[in-house]
């Protein structure tokens, strides 16, 4: 390869990965940069050359080409292109002048790296975010909680003690009696406790798949599920979501030639769009997943919170379903306890890769919501089915006032969220810097999407703001809209 010029192979793309393909072109320069395959002060092609070539927008290779120059891999100037920087190979008295961060191995990162901190960051004054899934401030379980954590606080064997990799016995057993009642026979000990349940979802994707293999995943699905996928290098073969969940029909076309490592759904309040998966679906998914011998992760962290629930996967085929879920939702996200229930196959396979994260989730904090469970919890979750679907009647109502006709939203049916459509004319992403300078925030649709789309949709958290605020919020969104479609 000339000095002077390229002559090289092109980066190759893998368009049905989740790894965005400005990644996978700047890991393919940075490797050859680092191994000297692309020598120093080789000039690359232009910008527009160079996506005409890979047939990709030119901001994709913007993108890739402003990562290499972050990491001090090459040089750009304006009227001379970039070129590979003097990184000094082969000197050992100047390898010094080399930042150590240079020569680290790629990495995987989401398309959307700031999602997950987005979802967890703290509310701005003055602004009101439909971002953060959280359950609402009302109805508290404060009171009742203090309590619980008061009485186990006074049993040194709750503080002073690591506990079980595998959980607490009695919050497992626990567990177990409510998902048997639920319609999934369960037992204590087919089940491992978790520091939240999106830790579930790594140790699932890490345990039954590898970089490259193929998974199939709901579109739209939960940011962060396809954050850990991504990282985790694997590729999604996207089925979409309609008003009775997931497109099992799509998958049964999908498994006619292709066998990926697994389902990921969550049949039950879907995140983002609240849709349940009807009878018909969950039981046609089941057979396909028998059928083919592909195991299906069921994410149900929502599913307790349906006023008339579907008995879970799981309870179906127990031998074919790895099911998650978590007390974030329906009591509060700090405590950061959830569960997974697997084959007992694989149960000890998923457990040293669950020790592996941490050697056991606080037992305090475990003996605090196994008190809970037994002394209040019920009452909690009724009342949280209430407000949740009260608090759908306001948005909708400020919906039906504030915003275009234009602008579909999905159905009610309790649950934390609403998923919004908009028309051609309008796109999510400068929506929401339109919505912001009223003051008010959502999360926008590409996130929800493993390769690509949903930027015609967004997501509103109806539970992230005080009830009171919910119709003025939605007000704020609708003056966005209004401000962006007058060009202003």
């Amino acid at each position: 390869m000339s000095k002077i010029g390229w002559q090289g192979v092109l980066p190759s793309l893998d368009r049905a990965s989740i790894v965005p393909l400005y990644r996978q072109i700047y890991e393919s320069l940075r490797e050859s940069i680092l191994t000297g395959t692309l020598p120093e002060s080789t000039r690359l092609p232009p910008e527009r050359a160079l996506a005409e070539r890979l047939d990709v927008n030119r901001s994709t290779i913007v993108h890739a080409y402003r990562e290499l120059s972050s990491d001090g891999l090459i040089e750009q100037r304006v009227g001379s292109g970039s070129r590979v920087a003097l990184l000094l190979r082969g000197q050992p008295e100047r390898a010094a002048s080399v930042p150590w961060w240079v020569t680290l191995p790629p990495w995987r990162v989401g398309e959307f790296p700031m999602i997950l901190g987005e979802l967890a960051a703290k509310q701005e004054a003055g602004k009101l975010s439909f971002v953060q899934g959280v359950a609402p401030s009302e109805p508290s379980p404060m009171a009742e909680l203090a309590q619980s954590f008061a009485r186990v606080g006074k049993d040194e064997r709750f503080v002073l003690s690591y506990g079980d990799s595998e959980g607490y016995e009695p919050l497992r057993q626990a567990i177990a009696d409510r998902m048997t009642m639920r319609g999934a026979k369960t037992q204590a000990r087919d089940i491992i406790i978790l520091t939240g349940s999106t830790q579930g979802i790594m140790i699932v994707a890490q345990s039954l798949a590898e970089p490259g293999d193929e998974i199939i995943v709901e579109v739209p699905s939960y940011p962060g599920a396809l954050q850990i996928f991504q990282i985790c290098g694997l590729r999604a073969i996207p089925v979409p979501v309609d008003e009775d969940g997931m497109r099992v029909d799509h998958i049964e076309a999908i498994l006619r030639t292709r066998r990926p490592r697994f389902i990921y759904t969550m049949p039950s309040l879907h995140n983002p769009t609240n849709v349940t998966m009807n009878a018909d679906r969950r039981e046609r998914l089941v057979t396909l997943a028998k059928r083919a011998g592909i195991p299906i992760i069921e994410d149900d962290p929502y599913g307790e919170l349906a006023i008339t629930t579907a008995p879970p996967l799981v309870g179906m085929a127990p031998d074919y379903v790895v099911y998650l879920s978590t007390f974030s939702k329906t009591i509060a996200p700090s405590l950061r306890v959830g569960w997974l229930s697997a084959p007992r196959t694989i149960l000890d396979r998923l457990l040293m890769r669950k020790q592996a994260y941490d050697m056991a989730t606080s037992l305090y904090v475990q003996a605090a919501v196994t008190d809970y469970l037994e002394r209040a919890y019920d009452a909690h979750v009724g009342v949280l089915r209430t407000e949740l679907y009260a608090r759908r009647r306001l948005a909708d109502k400020a919906i039906s006032e504030y915003w275009p006709k234009s602008i579909r939203v999905s159905p009610a049916g309790g649950g934390f969220y609403l998923w919004a459509n908009t028309p051609r004319e309008v796109r999510a992403r400068p929506l929401l810097d339109a919505a912001e300078r009223f003051g008010a925030s959502f999360l926008f649709g590409e996130a929800f999407f493993a390769n690509s789309g949903g930027d015609h949709h967004f997501r509103l958290a109806l539970t992230a703001v005080a009830r009171d605020e919910i119709t003025e919020g939605i007000r704020r969104i609708g003056d966005g809209i209004t401000a962006l479609r007058a060009g202003s």
